[in-house]
């Protein structure tokens, strides 16, 4: 009897990884300590795949870091309780001594409340030595001894980024837009403080011209060539101010 209790109590569990989406499913999967704890790899990050969800973005990713720690070649496979709600790129591969690989997990567009059902699922990552770089395919896993190959689990966190305020539209008007202006305006004023002062002086020999036009046609003729000469000159002075 203490024979058989002590076998009981050493015997490792089952780990099983689930792959439905069911919540009650996933409800009755035990994780194990069937499996090496994991030495062979260092995952960054260590616990939890943390998403966060930014409005507009309904893809939201994270990358997990695998490296590989052991003297050996080190093979790897990426697992999840989720597989449809998740893209995962690679999701196996081969590591030289020392190299590093890039995982990207692709949270994908889901129905409800996207971080209530993130943070039930789960990942997982196992790792075995091999002999030479080749990669691993999946089927061949399952060759593998338990007790070589060695697991790291990690849970899933999806945070709700509020939407950000809008930033203010640039204007179109140059920085020294003001500056600009104000010097458009003095010449605007000194032009007309110009025209004032030539229209009283050019109306001052206006009435002295009529003054003398009862004398002959030659104060006609006066009057007509000041007049022509004032439309000339305010004609070419208009030109230089807007060409401005």
């Amino acid at each position: 009897f203490w024979l058989k209790l002590l076998q009981a109590r050493s015997a490792p569990a089952q780990y099983t990884l689930c792959v439905g989406s069911d919540r009650a499913a996933r409800s009755e999967c035990r994780c194990s300590i069937d499996m090496p704890p994991m030495r062979l790899l260092k995952c960054d990050p260590e616990e939890t795949l943390t998403f966060v969800n930014i409005p507009n973005n309904s893809t939201p990713s994270k990358i997990l870091r695998l490296t590989n720690q052991h003297k050996t070649n080190v093979a790897f496979k990426v697992k999840t309780t989720a597989p449809k709600a998740y893209l995962v790129r690679p999701s196996f591969g081969t590591l030289k001594p020392g190299e590093s690989q890039e995982i990207q997990i692709i949270l994908q567009p889901q129905q409800g409340d996207m971080s209530k059902d993130a943070n039930n699922h789960r990942f997982l990552v196992q790792a075995v030595a091999i002999p030479n770089n080749e990669q691993v395919p999946r089927e061949s896993w399952a060759s593998f001894p338990k007790d070589e190959v060695q697991e790291h689990r990690l849970g899933v966190a999806v945070h709700q980024e509020e939407a950000a305020a809008p930033e203010p539209r640039a204007s179109s008007i140059p920085t020294d837009a003001p500056q600009n202006l104000k010097e458009e305006y003095d010449k605007l004023v000194q032009y007309t403080l110009m025209l004032e002062k030539e229209k009283k002086r050019l109306e001052a020999e206006l009435n002295d011209l009529k003054g003398h036009a009862s004398s002959g046609g030659e104060g006609f003729s006066k009057l007509t060539l000041i007049i022509a000469v004032m439309m000339a000159f305010l004609a070419s002075y208009s030109a230089q101010f807007f060409s401005h």
